[in-house]
């Protein structure tokens, strides 16, 4: 019995050993598959060319306003914060890659070398048009969308955006005041607005939601899938509105019928993404007058998205 017993051992240290080795492979496999997983999001700021703002719905955005320009539109001095940036937004998508979705401003000169940057690094061009009627000068606003590494793809966004005028080096705004009574203008659209550079701003998120088919991910409301609704204050309370409504196709008439029954011009309507499902369209919009009127107008297209109230 004794001799029995002391022929186990030897079997019993080698399993307790295998079992050790195999555990501590398992973490270091576990932590390694961790790091890769996770995101240094210092790093994709470092390569991009400034911190990155960490958002709702773990989204990280860099942003940049197009201070070099003297925008005027239907004899408005236009606020930069009136969508007048360069911008790239990130998601994690599994695996160590992310999905960026970005646009930018740009005139007429900087368009080519912006697109050819992009595309050389892999980066895609998802649309080009305008957003306003009658700007001067005349401006451009090109989207683009990646999937990968997330450090390469802001390294490519920053080498387009370093061919334009745009300060990529400025510093971060201090919060300007909307002149406006926002909680009345909350009241009327049912959400709250965000002060971004003295101009309100809301995100009102699509009803349903939107799957990036490539990325095999739901998209974030900041990434595209929400209406964006921009009150720039006048002075007396008076606002010029700008921005989009992002609809699917059997809401997009409704709404246009809507805002042409309360005075705003419709601009444009078309694609901002190539991989969406379903498919979305962005309706953009400009009218100027009191802030509060405005407001009841953009509500009237708001309710043809059934778009719920949270305030």
């Amino acid at each position: 019995m004794a001799h029995q017993e002391l022929s186990r051992r030897p079997a019993m240290i080698v399993a307790a050993g295998a079992v050790a080795l195999a555990t501590i492979l398992a973490l270091a496999l576990g932590t390694a598959s961790g790091q890769a997983r996770g995101t240094d999001w210092n790093a994709v700021g470092r390569a991009i060319g400034r911190p990155l703002t960490t958002e709702a719905q773990d989204v990280h955005t860099a942003e940049w306003l197009r201070t070099d320009l003297h925008v005027v539109n239907a004899q408005v001095t236009e606020n930069p914060a009136m969508e007048l940036n360069a911008e790239a937004s990130f998601h994690p998508a599994g695996g160590g890659r992310a999905l960026m979705i970005g646009e930018v401003t740009l005139t007429g000169s900087e368009v080519g070398a912006v697109a050819d940057r992009l595309q050389r690094g892999g980066v895609e061009v998802t649309a080009l048009h305008k957003h306003l009627q009658d700007e001067t000068p005349p401006l451009w606003w090109m989207h683009y969308w990646a999937l990968g590494d997330p450090v390469a793809i802001a390294r490519t966004v920053h080498s387009a955006l370093a061919t334009t005028h745009i300060p990529l080096g400025q510093k971060a705004v201090g919060e300007r005041p909307v002149a406006l009574d926002t909680g009345a203008l909350d009241r009327i659209i049912g959400t709250k607005g965000d002060n971004e550079n003295g101009v309100l701003q809301y995100h009102v998120p699509v009803s349903r939601p939107v799957t990036d088919t490539r990325a095999g991910i739901t998209l974030p409301y900041l990434m595209e899938t929400s209406t964006l609704l921009m009150f720039q204050p006048l002075g007396g309370g008076r606002a010029a509105v700008n921005g989009d409504f992002t609809m699917t196709a059997d809401q997009v008439n409704p709404v246009i019928k809507a805002l042409r029954s309360h005075g705003l011009t419709v601009i444009e309507l078309h694609n901002h993404l190539l991989y969406e499902q379903p498919r979305l369209f962005y309706l953009h919009f400009w009218k100027t007058g009191d802030a509060t009127t405005l407001a009841r107008d953009l509500r009237a297209g708001l309710d043809q998205l059934h778009a719920p109230r949270s305030v």
